[in-house]
């Protein structure tokens, strides 16, 4: 389906040939962007940057949101109209139908949805979203993540989409084995990297390192500062949900490891202390294993990005230990301030690490042999707990990591939300003339070393 855009009032309109001419009116679903998930994270870049590829082309569409999790309290940190989805209860029956029945009331002409395609093929919510944007002329594109092996009937709602967009090959090749189709059509647009996520100058860097804590004082005492990170310590960051699929609690064990070793590790987590995801409870977990909060080992909460990207450089390693990735946007943060990484060899994680892993490539960390997640039975990577020690011990030794090595990434191995945003626009558009479209993508289309 083409598309007729309307240019803003000071100018004439710029149209796409168009049966209808109708003026074009995007709704995304997904997590809010005013949210902290990694969900979130790609619908705000999105989101925004349409905004802006569309007043470069002299476009002005309507772009609204249908939020999971916004509840309405943090809208002026978005510029476009988010309607309240629901959290806990998002994908409910009366959640979707409401949904589909502002999809139908708003006219639009284009759906834009991300997220895991196992969670809206419930309720018959698939033929119903077919049977409406075939009615309507409403063009979809869905976006979404492979984290483990996919089963046929997870896969309902790619029936309703005219294209389907998965972040890595990986997701690609699963998906089309799920389907049982090895030539079914799913593009492959890998996701972004902030510009914000840059490597700082040896003196910033050290600023970076520069970690006071406020610890929540015992009743009747006073709140206590420290400084977290002395000159010899060797500073290991994770950034994640609180889940059982992210495997916190290995984290904290690798840990425990290192220091037996005499490497003086200390381990900031930007994580939730608790979680309502199957995680753990960090601070009990972290006390019976022997580790002290505040001396060993801490947490933080929601940090503001320029923050978030001071802890990437100020760290030594950057060390995830999850079951499954779709993507692993730390990964890539942290990969783009050149912080070295050690991750598993596994589902999404295996090719970004081969693709922007850097002059070296990451640290590689090997499995446990004949583990079954319980939670999710096609979960059968966990990340070996003395094997990974040694692993990061001698990376260490060899100046791999720690003693302010760092490493440098290989010249546009990494997109930024530009590119990405720019690619998404023109399939979701269907466009015929996408050379117009690519003009948006010209600015800053790579992460430069």
């Amino acid at each position: 389906m083409a598309i007729c855009l309307h240019r803003r009032a000071s100018g004439h309109a710029k149209t796409m040939s168009a049966p209808d001419a109708r003026p074009t009116k995007i709704l995304a679903f997904g997590d809010s962007p005013t949210r902290t998930t990694g969900f979130a994270r790609v619908m705000r870049n999105v989101l925004n940057l349409w905004q802006t590829m569309s007043d470069d082309l002299g476009m002005a569409p309507h772009i609204h949101c249908w939020g999971i999790g916004f509840e309405g309290w943090d809208y002026d940190s978005s510029p476009v109209l988010i309607f309240p989805g629901g959290t806990h209860d998002w994908n409910t029956a009366s959640r979707l139908s409401q949904f589909l029945q502002v999809l139908v009331e708003g006219s639009y002409t284009h759906l834009f949805m991300l997220m895991d395609p196992d969670a809206l093929g419930v309720h018959g919510f698939p033929q119903k979203l077919r049977q409406i944007c075939k009615a309507r002329g409403i063009r979809m594109l869905l976006y979404y993540p492979v984290d483990a092996p996919l089963e046929r009937e997870w896969l309902a709602i790619l029936d309703a989409a005219d294209v389907a967009v998965t972040y890595t090959k990986y997701g690609q090749a699963e998906t089309r084995r799920a389907l049982g189709k090895s030539l079914y059509p799913i593009e492959v647009v890998p996701h972004g990297v902030d510009h914000c996520f840059v490597p700082l100058a040896v003196e910033e860097r050290a600023k970076a390192r520069s970690v006071e804590l406020r610890l929540q004082p015992e009743p009747g005492k006073a709140v206590t500062t420290i400084n977290f990170v002395t000159e010899d310590t060797f500073l290991m960051l994770g950034v994640n949900k609180n889940e059982w699929r992210k495997d916190p609690l290995r984290m904290l064990e690798i840990l425990v490891g290192l220091r037996r070793l005499g490497v003086p590790a200390k381990l900031l987590l930007r994580m939730d202390p608790m979680s309502a995801m199957g995680g753990i409870h960090l601070e009990l977990a972290a006390k019976q294993l022997g580790l002290t909060y505040g001396v060993e080992w801490c947490h933080v909460g929601p940090v503001e990005d320029e923050a978030l990207a001071g802890l990437y450089n100020a760290a030594d390693l950057y060390l995830t230990t999850s079951l499954g990735e779709g993507w692993g946007l730390g990964v890539t943060e942290a990969m783009a301030c050149h912080t070295p990484v050690a991750m598993p060899r596994h589902t999404s994680l295996d090719e970004i690490g081969y693709e922007a892993g850097g002059s070296d490539g990451p640290i590689w960390l090997p499995m446990e042999t004949g583990f079954v997640c319980g939670a999710d039975t096609r979960l059968r990577h966990r990340v070996g707990l003395q094997g990974a020690i040694q692993r990061i011990y001698e990376a260490r030794e060899h100046g791999k990591c720690g003693g302010g090595a760092r490493n440098a990434l290989t010249p546009g191995r990494l997109k930024t939300w530009d590119a990405v945003a720019a690619t998404l626009f023109q399939l979701l558009m269907g466009a015929e003339d996408k050379a117009e479209i690519g003009k948006a993508e010209s600015r800053n289309s790579e992460v430069q070393p």
